[in-house]
């Protein structure tokens, strides 16, 4: 008994304690911060929800909804990442909504990226609202795309290849082609 009251009266002292810049360490929970900081730089663990104005090393998020306004290192979000300015590292969750530039490797169900200058992006649905660097899906969309590996790959713009079941492409050597597509010359 005298074990568990010692540990309530620490975690209160950590709830508590005043809002610090940075943190090597965090526990989030609705409404609880342990130690209240906006940077992660270290360890953050989320239960169900957790906000900071960046996270850098590892992020483990447990049936949570994860946000940060920068993040570097690996996250496994068992929910939704969103990242609202730039990602590096790797991203691995259910479902990954990056908003600003993105150099990650983003392994997910469902993989939502603004815009990938590197890295890539495995998922079973990769939404890319500008260019992606790679794509491995079973739908891959995006506005822009190097390379597309998956069962069905979309984009208005090819620079390198597609290769899936059903690949479309505007500027493809055929607008639609089975089996794989790449970009047509240009007179």
């Amino acid at each position: 008994m005298r074990e568990m009251a010692g540990s309530f009266l620490l975690l209160l002292c950590l709830i508590a304690t005043p809002a610090a810049a940075q943190t090597s360490f965090q526990f989030s929970f609705p409404g609880v911060q342990a130690p209240k900081a906006d940077n992660v730089d270290g360890f953050r663990l989320a239960l169900f929800h957790a906000k900071n104005a960046s996270v850098g090393g590892f992020d483990l998020g447990i049936a949570s909804f994860s946000e940060a306004e920068r993040r570097s290192g690996f996250s496994m979000i068992w929910g939704v990442e969103r990242v609202t300015g730039p990602s590096s590292g790797l991203a691995s969750g259910f479902v990954n909504v990056h908003s600003g530039i993105d150099s990650s490797v983003n392994a997910a169900f469902i993989n939502s990226i603004k815009t990938q200058e590197s890295g890539a992006n495995i998922g079973f649905i990769n939404l890319v609202d500008q260019k992606s660097n790679f794509d491995l899906s079973g739908i891959g969309i995006s506005s822009e795309s190097n390379v597309q590996v998956g069962f069905v790959n979309i984009t208005k713009k090819i620079n390198g290849v597609q290769i899936g079941f059903l690949n479309v492409a505007e500027n493809g050597f055929l607008p639609v082609f089975p089996f794989f597509n790449f970009p047509k010359d240009e007179p």
